[in-house]
């Protein structure tokens, strides 16, 4: 299983199989990662851009070159989607995360090191990026054994590795769903905050068995249920830690509206993993569960 870590640092100093540039469309080389690229690999690099890319890179498509001077053994590179010159569509982010791990593992890589693809000159929202990233890489299913999310920046790589704590939260959720989606309706979702703040609690539990309940909560990290969710974790794996841990829950198809219910705050959680509350100190859940604590933006109670 490949593994996905936040790493502080500069990327054309790591020293791996396969390092992403963020390249642009011509691929003669640039600004920003790119240009630090092809400064630290020296002209070897553009030579064989230019031999293999006569015709420039699509935007979300990736393709290699050799590393030239750097330490790694191959430069993959892709282009993203400039944000700031209207190109939006986070499907086209995502295929550059896809795209550079099929090609990773054309070339053979083991281990891969990218930058935060689009969130430099070409302005896409950090957040965003940052989950983007995330979910791509974990939906890809690379054959790569490791996975490292390079940031040259304290603040931003702080916000990758707090990102990827909390992914977890997010695949439990995506595991309750997947377990709904096989007709267990029963299983019900109460998530919110310790009294700290700090921390996001879920607390899952067998309606018909008001006894039996799981309890996590961000400060254990990956542990869950007696086994670890992380950010690569897919959600049968997530359902199948769930069902071990509740033994009486059963498939009864009996509350659609709930599911339905589920399924529309997990469209609202999953684009940036805002995590929903519908508990915390001085909260009135009253006016339906917040998407992404102090943000204001409330999606509706669940159905009883």
């Amino acid at each position: 299983m490949t593994t996905l870590v936040a790493v502080h640092g500069d990327i054309t100093t790591e020293a791996t199989d396969a390092i992403v540039n963020a390249a642009n469309n011509a691929m003669r080389g640039g600004g920003g990662v790119d240009g630090a690229i092809h400064r630290a690999g020296g002209p070897e690099i553009l030579r064989d851009c230019i031999a293999r890319f006569p015709n420039g890179l699509a935007t979300g498509d990736a393709g290699w070159t050799t590393a030239g001077a750097l330490p790694a053994r191959w430069v993959v590179h892709t282009v993203g989607p400039n944000f700031g010159a209207g190109q939006r569509d986070r499907g086209i982010l995502e295929s550059c995360y896809r795209r550079s791990l099929e090609v990773a593992d054309e070339v053979g890589a083991r281990r891969v090191s990218f930058p935060l693809i689009s969130a430099g000159i070409y302005a896409w929202p950090r957040r965003a990026a940052i989950t983007t990233a995330i979910d791509a890489i974990a939906g890809a299913r690379a054959a790569v054994d490791e996975v490292r999310l390079v940031a040259r920046d304290e603040s931003a790589h702080r916000e990758i590795a707090s990102a990827l704590v909390m992914t977890t939260s997010v695949r439990i959720l995506q595991g309750v769903r997947e377990l709904h989606r096989r007709g267990f309706h029963r299983l019900r979702v109460s998530p919110g905050l310790a009294p700290s703040g700090l921390y996001h609690r879920i607390v899952l539990t067998d309606a018909a068995d008001p006894d039996g309940a799981i309890h996590y909560t961000s400060g254990a990290e990956t542990e869950f249920a007696g086994g670890t969710v992380d950010a690569m974790s897919a959600p049968h794996d997530v359902a199948a830690l769930i069902l071990r841990a509740l033994p009486r829950l059963v498939a009864t198809h009996d509350a659609p509206e709930y599911v339905a219910w589920f399924a529309g705050l997990l469209a609202a959680v999953e684009p940036e993993h805002a995590l929903p509350v519908s508990f915390a100190d001085y909260f009135d859940a009253g006016a339906g569960w917040e998407i992404g604590w102090g943000s204001g933006l409330r999606y509706p109670a669940p159905p009883r």
